[in-house]
Protein backbone atom coordinates (compact mmCIF):
# COMPACT_ATOMS: atom_id res chain seq x y z
CA UNK A 1 0.00 0.00 0.00
CA UNK A 2 0.74 3.43 -0.88
CA UNK A 3 1.93 5.57 2.51
CA UNK A 4 0.07 8.44 1.27
CA UNK A 5 -2.95 9.44 -0.27
CA UNK A 6 -1.43 10.81 -4.03
CA UNK A 7 -4.63 11.47 -5.60
CA UNK A 8 -8.38 12.21 -5.36
CA UNK A 9 -11.12 9.40 -6.38
CA UNK A 10 -13.87 10.14 -8.57
CA UNK A 11 -17.45 10.07 -7.52
CA UNK A 12 -18.04 6.62 -9.16
CA UNK A 13 -15.10 5.41 -7.39
CA UNK A 14 -15.72 6.58 -3.98
CA UNK A 15 -19.53 4.50 -4.34
CA UNK A 16 -17.87 1.60 -6.02
CA UNK A 17 -14.96 1.42 -3.26
CA UNK A 18 -18.39 1.63 -0.50
CA UNK A 19 -19.62 -1.01 -2.10
CA UNK A 20 -16.51 -3.47 -1.99
CA UNK A 21 -16.39 -2.47 1.87
CA UNK A 22 -20.00 -3.54 2.11
CA UNK A 23 -18.82 -6.91 0.43
CA UNK A 24 -20.48 -6.26 -2.84
CA UNK A 25 -19.46 -8.49 -5.50
CA UNK A 26 -18.50 -7.31 -8.78
CA UNK A 27 -21.86 -8.23 -10.42
CA UNK A 28 -23.85 -6.68 -8.10
CA UNK A 29 -21.81 -3.16 -8.51
CA UNK A 30 -22.44 -3.62 -11.94
CA UNK A 31 -26.03 -3.74 -11.45
CA UNK A 32 -26.61 -1.20 -8.58
CA UNK A 33 -24.11 1.76 -10.93
CA UNK A 34 -25.85 0.74 -14.27
CA UNK A 35 -22.09 -0.79 -15.76
CA UNK A 36 -21.35 -4.17 -17.07
CA UNK A 37 -19.20 -6.75 -15.11
CA UNK A 38 -16.31 -6.20 -16.91
CA UNK A 39 -16.17 -2.09 -16.36
CA UNK A 40 -16.41 -2.67 -12.77
CA UNK A 41 -13.52 -4.83 -13.17
CA UNK A 42 -11.88 -2.61 -15.14
CA UNK A 43 -12.94 0.80 -12.37
CA UNK A 44 -11.19 -1.96 -9.87
CA UNK A 45 -8.56 -2.47 -11.98
CA UNK A 46 -7.36 1.34 -12.31
CA UNK A 47 -8.09 2.06 -8.33
CA UNK A 48 -5.71 -0.69 -7.43
CA UNK A 49 -3.61 0.88 -10.04
CA UNK A 50 -3.51 3.82 -8.88
CA UNK A 51 -3.61 3.41 -5.11
CA UNK A 52 -0.62 1.02 -5.28
CA UNK A 53 -3.06 -1.71 -3.97
CA UNK A 54 -2.57 -5.72 -4.31
CA UNK A 55 -6.05 -6.96 -3.64
CA UNK A 56 -9.65 -5.24 -3.00
CA UNK A 57 -9.07 -5.68 0.90
CA UNK A 58 -6.00 -3.51 0.90
CA UNK A 59 -7.79 -1.39 -1.51
CA UNK A 60 -10.77 -0.47 1.22
CA UNK A 61 -8.30 -0.66 3.65
CA UNK A 62 -6.40 2.18 2.24
CA UNK A 63 -9.48 3.85 1.99
CA UNK A 64 -10.46 3.74 5.29
CA UNK A 65 -6.63 5.22 6.37
CA UNK A 66 -6.77 7.82 4.14
CA UNK A 67 -10.27 8.66 4.69
CA UNK A 68 -11.45 8.43 1.27
CA UNK A 69 -14.50 6.74 3.66
CA UNK A 70 -16.11 8.02 6.68
CA UNK A 71 -14.32 6.53 9.63
CA UNK A 72 -16.57 4.91 12.12
CA UNK A 73 -19.23 4.41 9.65
CA UNK A 74 -20.02 0.13 9.06
CA UNK A 75 -20.98 -0.39 6.21
CA UNK A 76 -20.79 2.87 4.38
CA UNK A 77 -23.73 3.60 2.80
CA UNK A 78 -23.44 3.91 -1.77
CA UNK A 79 -24.95 7.55 -1.33
CA UNK A 80 -22.04 8.86 1.13
CA UNK A 81 -19.75 9.20 -1.99
CA UNK A 82 -22.43 11.68 -3.82
CA UNK A 83 -22.82 13.85 -0.32
CA UNK A 84 -18.81 13.53 0.49
CA UNK A 85 -18.44 15.16 -3.09
CA UNK A 86 -21.18 18.01 -2.35
CA UNK A 87 -19.15 18.75 0.87
CA UNK A 88 -16.26 19.40 -0.87
CA UNK A 89 -17.71 21.46 -3.38
CA UNK A 90 -18.86 23.52 -0.57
Amino acid sequence: MSPLPTCTLSTRHLRLVAMLARGHTTARAARELSLSRQTVGEEISVLLGKLGCRNRAELVAYCYVHRLLPVGVWPPSASWAGEAQAGEAA
